[in-house]
């Protein structure tokens, strides 16, 4: 079930940027955190299950994952922006100005998205990819590994956002570094080695539970909490809620459901990146054929939700014709799929969006 969960984090990032209030802002810092917990698991499922730290083919598979409709995205940004470049200006501000070589280094090469140079972005969220890639590092070379490792990143993790919280660190340290997402990464690779030691998983009711106090805090903070909450208990309760869910549905597949609900939920899941890459390229198509200038708001979200699950319908057909035959042939030479009993982990791609994520990804 992890492929709608994975939808709903995208488009909850969707959601904060299109509709451009300053409550539903967090939204996407939340659904973003959520990609981490999802990707911690799956990530470390697949180096454990799939290539057994073969470094070759899982960063092949990875960057034939990510790239393929990264680039594409970006090839009809542009194209978009050469059209009409005052709009392109007026609707987002990482889109002012014609791009230079160094802004298109810096978009091209992807990791370098993560930190502030030049003020270019094709795809503005993409920076919680380049981050989801360090943090792929951190579980090739030492979390994903074992328990003890990922226990220990886990508390490292939770030490930094303690240290967050409580001397008021800046959000940005606290949101947008490789430091931030140890933490919610962590907690997906523990879950994992809980999982296939048959030591601990959450039972459904359970994670039912918890992904209801995850809804509250999130649509709480800002509304009956204060801001405050938003970037300091709340912030941690979100991804303490996600990860209990995240090991809830670890153990549940969408077969048991019926194949119509397995065929929906794997359709969203591999729309989730898709959606996430085309949202802001979408919403500037809709505001300049619809709206002229209505640049933000709840009436442009739905407007925009039909164009992105229809460009994601599309980017998934490209993706399967062209991308997925090379995939699936690095995980063959990877060997045969390995899950441990009961450990539901469909398949290993994630987002993203983050990016995800940014997931996310924001």
């Amino acid at each position: 079930m992890f492929g709608s969960l994975r939808f709903l984090l995208a488009y909850l990032v969707i959601l904060s940027h299109l509709v451009g209030t300053e409550y539903v802002a967090h939204f996407g810092f939340y659904a973003v955190r959520g990609f981490f917990v999802i990707s911690g698991l799956m990530m470390t499922a697949a180096l454990n299950e799939v290539y057994g730290f073969d470094g070759v083919r899982f960063w092949t598979n990875r960057a034939l994952r990510l790239l393929p409709p990264y680039y594409f995205v970006c090839a009809l940004t542009l194209l978009a922006i050469t059209i009409a470049p005052g709009q392109a200006a007026n609707y987002l501000k990482f889109w002012r100005g014609v791009p230079d070589a160094g802004d298109l280094l810096i978009n091209l090469t992807v990791l370098p998205l993560q930190f502030p140079y030049g003020s270019f972005r094709f795809i503005p969220p993409f920076w919680s990819v380049a981050i989801e890639i360090d943090m792929y590092l951190l579980l090739f070379l030492i979390v994903s590994r074992r328990m003890g490792w990922a226990l220990i990143a886990l508390v490292t993790g939770l030490t930094f956002q303690l240290a967050c919280l409580y001397n008021a660190i800046g959000w940005g340290l606290e949101y947008f570094t490789v430091p931030s997402a140890v933490f919610p990464f962590a907690a997906g690779a523990v879950l994992y080695f809980l999982r296939r030691d048959l030591r601990w998983t959450v039972p459904p009711l359970a994670a039912g539970c918890a992904f209801a106090a995850w809804i509250t805090n999130m649509v709480a903070g800002g509304a009956v909490l204060p801001a405050s909450h938003i970037f300091g208990p709340g912030y941690l309760i979100d991804t303490i809620c996600f990860a209990v869910v995240v090991s809830g549905l670890s153990g549940l597949s969408a077969h048991q459901f019926g194949p119509l609900v397995e065929r929906i939920d794997r359709t969203l899941g591999e729309w989730s990146y898709f959606a996430f890459l085309v949202h802001w390229l979408a919403g500037f198509l809709v505001t300049g054929i619809l709206y002229n200038r209505d640049w933000r708001g709840w009436t442009l979200l739905l407007a925009v939700t039909p164009v992105v699950l229809v460009s994601s319908a599309v980017l998934a057909s490209l993706n399967r014709a062209f991308v997925e035959p090379l995939r699936s042939r690095v995980r063959r030479l990877a060997g045969p799929y390995r899950p441990v009993a009961a450990l539901a982990v469909a398949d290993e791609t994630l987002h993203g969006l983050g990016a995800a994520a940014e997931t996310n990804a924001n």
